[in-house]
């Protein structure tokens, strides 16, 4: 790919290992908004000028090992949407036995920007109440299991789609929101609660994001990883004042590399007792194109792509 708006499959430069850096063999890598966005030029981690491979994080073979590695690892112009690539191994962690590739591909990015962000980021207490903005989406669903398993006292699902709605309701929310146009979400927010908010996870950010930080409890924490509603929103300074409130951004490979393994090797546990619940469309490397294109086409299952 050279930035624009579609990646093509095709032959590349073969990796060559270089001083902190090796070659590895891909096993599978997941399509994210993150790599579209990097892709696009869109983000703030750039890939250099000229054609370079898509894909920032994925499940490979370093020797023996199975690893999954994030999105500081690879070496540009390499990603993981390709049959090998170039890694700093420093940021890798073993990939669970058990584990099937496309599932530990799919947990990566999604598992972790909802787990650590209620475990490392939030300081998730038990009893606490969560509210998870964007819940029918893959992270935010993998949130709300996230939030149970971490001792949260009430779990609510905010979102557009009904389907994913009850889903989240299946998968232990306690109660939904959805995000439907002219509704009073504050109201809505504090209904479902039953009174304030302890920590908002936002995946959506906007309108509904701002609706949200008028039910923070004392203390409590908000804590913006995603856009889907806008890149915007205003920040009313008397909520925040009143209730002493945190405005955290959160990206799941801020935390130390040791503590993302704990987070992903868990993530991993739940997934194979089937506790957490993730849609995946398994592709050929080659069909990168289609992969691309399913999310416009209102295709909701995590893509991965298996070299």
């Amino acid at each position: 790919m050279d930035g624009g708006e579609r990646p093509a499959y095709g032959d590349f430069a073969e990796p060559q290992a270089a001083a902190g850096a090796r070659v590895v063999e891909i096993c599978a890598a997941a399509l994210t908004g993150l790599d579209r966005n990097i892709a696009r030029r869109l983000h703030y981690f750039k890939m250099p000028n000229g054609p370079f491979v898509v894909g920032r994080e994925g499940v490979a073979r370093d020797g023996d090992r199975r690893i999954y590695f994030n999105v500081n690892a690879p070496v540009g112009p390499f990603g993981s949407m390709a049959e090998r690539t170039l890694i700093n191994p420093a940021f890798s962690f073993p990939v669970p036995d058990g584990v099937a590739d496309d599932v530990a591909a799919a947990l990566g990015n999604a598992g972790l920007a909802a787990w650590l962000a209620l475990s490392w980021r939030a300081r998730l207490r038990p009893g606490e109440t969560v509210l998870i903005l964007g819940a029918t989406g893959v992270s935010g669903l993998i949130a709300v299991t996230a939030a149970k398993q971490l001792g949260a006292g009430r779990v609510i699902a905010a979102g557009r789609n009904r389907e994913a709605l009850a889903r989240a309701k299946r998968l232990g929310a306690d109660a939904t929101v959805e995000l439907a146009p002219a509704t009073d979400l504050a109201a809505a927010y504090r209904d479902a609660a039953g009174g304030a908010v302890d920590v908002v996870v936002d995946f959506v950010f906007g309108a509904p994001g701002e609706a949200a930080l008028e039910v923070l409890a004392l203390h409590g924490r908000f804590l913006h990883i995603g856009s889907m509603a806008g890149q915007s929103m205003t920040l009313r300074g008397g909520p925040i004042r009143r209730t002493c409130a945190d405005v955290l951004g959160f990206a799941y490979y801020h935390p130390p590399i040791e503590v993302q393994a704990q987070a992903y090797a868990e993530l991993c546990r739940l997934a194979v007792a089937g506790e957490i619940e993730i849609d995946i469309e398994t592709r050929p490397l080659a069909e990168i194109a289609a992969a691309w294109d399913a999310r416009a086409a209102g295709n909701r299952r995590r893509q991965v792509l298996i070299p």
